[in-house]
């Protein structure tokens, strides 16, 4: 199974496993709080399938990665997006974030710059969050995460209070986020939701896409996607109808196409 080092804790190896798949110009897929890679399984074969080397992996404390104890901030999961990109030797790559994930896309280009970035999306993207909220899942996150996440999940891939997304499926995704390291699942509420990109949103001089579900009711776009994309000068839009926080998921052929539409321009 492949794996990368980013560092080292107690004395034992702290490493990201990814996959890699497909020929052409790459494209790195950042899965959002609390998921893994497997939140991309729509995504993959489809954009293999349209000329891309596609690669997903698992952020630090989440599904085959090191299950650290510490290293759940911001500075340190961009640490280790750079330490894979430098891995893969990728050059013209593209950084699709979703959720929180697009924290490390914008932090990655402030801090190490745009030269081997081809272009940047962003979905869902998740600026900061409700003090109160972001409390309220801490401590729901130390009694009792499973029901947390289980509620989460639901909140995500739901419209109006009826869910956009088969019970299989969002169960699938439920025990991915509960196989993740407990301390890593709370830890990294504080990672996105004190979060404050805008300083480097701001640094983005790639083209960049922003989707974002219509009807999101956990990130809406206008607390989100719209204050994203305006701090971003020459950036895309879209709106996906009807769809979730979620939509990359519940919405994934709409979403697929827009951002594929996006890449290969």
């Amino acid at each position: 199974m492949p794996h990368v080092v980013v560092g080292s804790e107690n004395g034992a190896e702290v490493s990201l496993y990814y996959e890699d798949a497909g020929a052409g110009d790459p494209v790195v897929l950042i899965h959002g709080w609390p998921l893994s890679r497997r939140s991309w399984d729509s995504q993959v074969q489809t954009f293999v399938e349209a000329g891309h080397r596609v690669i997903t992996y698992d952020r630090r404390g989440f599904g085959r990665s090191t299950h650290a104890w510490d290293g759940y901030d911001l500075d340190t999961f961009t640490a280790d997006l750079h330490t894979l990109v430098e891995h893969l030797g990728l050059t013209r790559v593209s950084l699709v974030g979703f959720s929180s994930g697009g924290g490390e896309v914008a932090r990655y280009a402030a801090t190490f710059g745009t030269d081997r970035l081809h272009r940047i999306v962003l979905a869902g993207p998740v600026i900061g969050a409700d003090r109160q909220m972001a409390a309220d899942l801490t401590i729901a996150s130390r009694r009792h995460r499973i029901s947390m996440l289980d509620d989460l999940l639901t909140r995500f891939f739901s419209v109006d209070g009826e869910s956009a997304l088969d019970e299989p499926t969002r169960r699938y995704l439920l025990q991915a986020a509960a196989d993740a390291s407990a301390k890593a699942v709370t830890d990294s509420i504080g990672a996105w939701s004190n979060a404050e990109p805008l300083a480097d949103l701001i640094r983005i001089d790639v083209p960049t896409l922003v989707v974002h579900g219509e009807q999101d009711a956990f990130m809406p776009y206008e607390a989100g996607g719209r204050q994203v994309a305006a701090a971003i000068a020459g950036s895309a839009t879209v709106l996906i109808p009807s769809a979730p926080h979620g939509v990359p998921i519940t919405h994934h052929e709409q979403w697929n196409q827009a951002v594929l539409a996006f890449l290969n321009d």
